[in-house]
């Protein structure tokens, strides 16, 4: 059923409100009712790490992505950039994917979590990124992209704010580290053998981290958080840890194993993000074409209901033949075989065997054959491609890159003829 245009954007509209609502309320938690691991620092700082999880960046961007496009689509009938779009569903998609399968085996992450930060994490990890799958999902699919062409130019724009965040929170990380580092810890949290407060340590927390700074547990020490916002980029690995009693610094230890490990689990993190980062644009550009395709013919112009209808009953059809094929080869060459088997069934043991063999080597034979003509086929391909490029390189210079790009769009029409996308609108014409 179609919504009137009117209730659709009001719908929409207050699911907009909503989501600021919930930002403007998740920003209020973090500084009055943070999670157990930052209640022993200043609201400040509190806010520091808050906004400096690609989380939140992400969350930010997505909602501020969906008021514009809600802005345009009303007032001038249009939507921002495809490349634009495709950025922000990849990025709040890998905050999704990162935080559900890698974020929560972090120890400062178990066990910090109030009722109240839980909602929120539903929310920023779950509820928002779904909104934007969903909306990407359903908008998209208006235009083909080349995947080469965006390989070329959207894919390294895409990644270039990943690759800034990467950069920005590993500097901030080391200046921080170096503020707060374990000596600060240490000193902040020193006590003498009997228990006193230092006066340095005492006049730490009357003037600099005070209630008043937003404190609401000092006897919660801070975290790994305080350098970096997330425990994979953490290069240090020290542990935060005090022995109540202890005079002398605690030994500087690395927390999950020797040096090299550290190194090895934040490249692998950062290969697998970028992997994520990568395939997930050319997953979400594949759903792109492919609904381009299945509500377009081949020139591009949009069909009608019924002969959408009609093609995927068609590829349905295409896909059950084909698999019946497979299972009618399957059965015929069991059959053949047991046919077989009972026509030697009466011969002597040693010739029976014998003639088994043979059979299994014709069928080996017919297999290799088989596989040769595939092979000559990818030969023959490649002769038809080089004869392509030798005829590309005797072109003018000027005249190669059009060329190129129409031979390019003819092999696209082929593939798309033989998937059944037809070059005409005929009315239900194989």
């Amino acid at each position: 059923m179609k919504l009137n245009k009117d209730f659709e954007f009001s719908l929409k509209v207050m699911v907009l409100i909503i989501l600021i609502a919930f930002l403007a309320f998740d920003f209020v938690l973090q500084v009055y009712s943070p999670k157990k691991n930052l209640e022993g620092i200043p609201a400040i700082e509190r806010i520091n790490i808050y906004y400096a999880f690609f989380t939140t960046q992400s969350n930010y961007a997505v909602v501020l992505y969906l008021v514009v496009a809600l802005l345009m689509r009303r007032i001038y009938n249009t939507k921002p950039a495809f490349g634009i779009e495709m950025a922000m569903t990849v990025y709040i998609t890998v905050t999704m994917l990162v935080f559900w399968f890698g974020l929560l085996a972090s120890p400062d992450e178990l066990g910090a979590y109030y009722p109240a930060n839980w909602v929120s994490t539903i929310v920023l990890h779950m509820f928002i990124p779904s909104i934007m799958i969903g909306y990407f999902m359903l908008s998209c699919g208006d235009n083909y992209y080349s995947i080469r062409k965006y390989s070329k130019f959207s894919l390294p724009l895409t990644c270039s704010y990943p690759i800034g965040y990467l950069i920005f929170v590993m500097i901030r990380g080391e200046i921080r580290f170096k503020y707060f580092s374990p000596e600060f810890f240490y000193k902040i949290y020193s006590t003498e053998a009997d228990g006193a407060i230092l006066e340095s340590t005492k006049w730490f927390w009357d003037n600099q981290w005070t209630e008043g700074a937003g404190v609401i547990n000092q006897s919660q020490y801070f975290t790994q958080q305080m350098w970096y916002p997330y425990w994979f980029l953490n290069i240090h690995q020290f542990e935060l840890k005090f022995s109540v009693g202890s005079t002398m610094m605690p030994p500087v230890s690395k927390s999950i194993g020797p040096e090299w490990l550290v190194i090895s689990i934040f490249i692998l993190a950062i290969l697998a993000i970028t992997f994520l980062v990568v395939n997930l644009q050319f997953m979400y550009l594949n759903w792109n074409n492919g609904k381009f395709y299945r509500w377009h013919d081949i020139e591009g112009k949009i069909i009608s209901k019924e002969e959408h209808d009609y093609r995927k009953k068609k590829a349905k059809l295409e896909r059950y033949t084909a698999i019946k094929k497979a299972k009618m080869k399957l059965l015929h060459d069991k059959t053949n075989y047991k046919v077989f088997l009972k026509s030697i069934k009466s011969l002597d043991k040693k010739i029976r065997n014998e003639k088994r063999k043979e059979y299994i080597k014709t069928k080996i034979l017919e297999e290799k054959l088989q596989r040769a003509q595939i092979k000559q086929q990818k030969v023959i391909n490649k002769s038809h491609k080089d004869q392509i490029k030798r005829f590309i390189l005797s072109l003018n210079y000027k005249d190669r890159p059009f060329v190129k790009e129409n031979l390019r769009e003819a092999e696209r029409y082929k593939k798309l003829v033989n998937r059944g996308v037809l070059i005409s609108k005929p009315k239900y014409v194989d």
